[in-house]
């Protein structure tokens, strides 16, 4: 089985921990490992812990935001991480309900605008630079990075809008990067993918900034299946079949069941 649903139907390891409960073979990661990966600010302390960047972040609970005071809490963030920032759902995806804040005077309602998503909001330092997403598959001889594909947004973010309305955003596959920051793009995504103990198959997004420098944001244990979804394009820039992937990672879940 593929497990082709986003959000916490798909992401969050209860269907997983279902499946394995009925004995049903599937591709991708164990249900501990999307429950980890599925949670931004757990997955990013994991990162960090393992060296690997990422941007400096807070977790803020909806009612911790409440008791303390919004002012105060929101004053103390832009002091400790600086402008601009990232708001998004601790746990999410689909760019629903992220925004980046320029100015101080717009996080209050970034912050009323993800708490409509999710009662967590992870409010991370905005780090500049190239959208890369780096799928890694493994089809029997280790975990391997495809070819970093880049995303353009038309309006600079890569929201929900920018994802799925046409003609908002532009792709590159492969993206277009020299090939040192490529090779330490790819090896960041891998080491990203082992550290949350995934398997099969991931996307790792990240942001490659002014001085080339990969930062990851978050890691996606399912990734879309659409033909404009990042994964099919960066299987396309590797030379391989969609189709023919799809298919080995099957039969190796099937043969890791039995």
């Amino acid at each position: 089985m593929v497990i082709a649903l986003h959000g916490a139907t798909g992401e969050d390891g209860s269907l997983r921990g279902v499946l394995d409960l009925c004995d049903v073979p599937y591709v991708g990661c164990d249900a501990r490992s999307s429950r980890l990966a599925w949670d931004k600010p757990s997955a990013k302390a994991v990162l960090r812990e393992a060296g690997i960047p990422t941007p400096d972040w807070v977790a803020l609970p909806h009612d911790r935001f409440s008791e303390l005071g919004a002012v105060a809490v929101l004053d103390r963030i832009v002091d400790r991480l600086g402008l601009p920032l990232m708001v998004k759902p601790a746990q999410g995806g689909s760019g629903l309900g992220a925004a980046v804040v320029r100015d101080a005077a717009s996080l209050p309602a970034a912050m009323v605008g993800c708490f409509a998503y999710d009662q967590t909001a992870l409010v991370e330092r905005y780090v500049p630079g190239m959208d890369v997403a780096v799928s890694v598959l493994d089809l029997g001889e280790g975990p391997q990075a495809l070819p970093p594909v880049e995303i353009v947004p038309r309006n600079g973010v890569y929201d929900y809008a920018a994802r799925y309305t046409a003609g908002r955003t532009t792709w590159h596959a492969p993206a277009r990067l020299d090939s040192a920051t490529t090779a330490q793009v790819t090896e960041v995504a891998l080491a990203a993918h082992t550290a949350l103990g995934l398997r099969d198959m991931s996307r790792v997004d990240l942001i490659v900034d002014a001085e080339g420098r990969p930062h990851v944001l978050e890691v996606n244990v399912s990734p879309g299946m659409t033909e404009t979804s990042l994964l099919p394009l960066a299987i396309q820039a590797a030379g391989l079949d969609f189709g023919q992937v799809l298919g080995t990672l099957v039969s190796r879940a099937a043969a890791r069941r039995r």
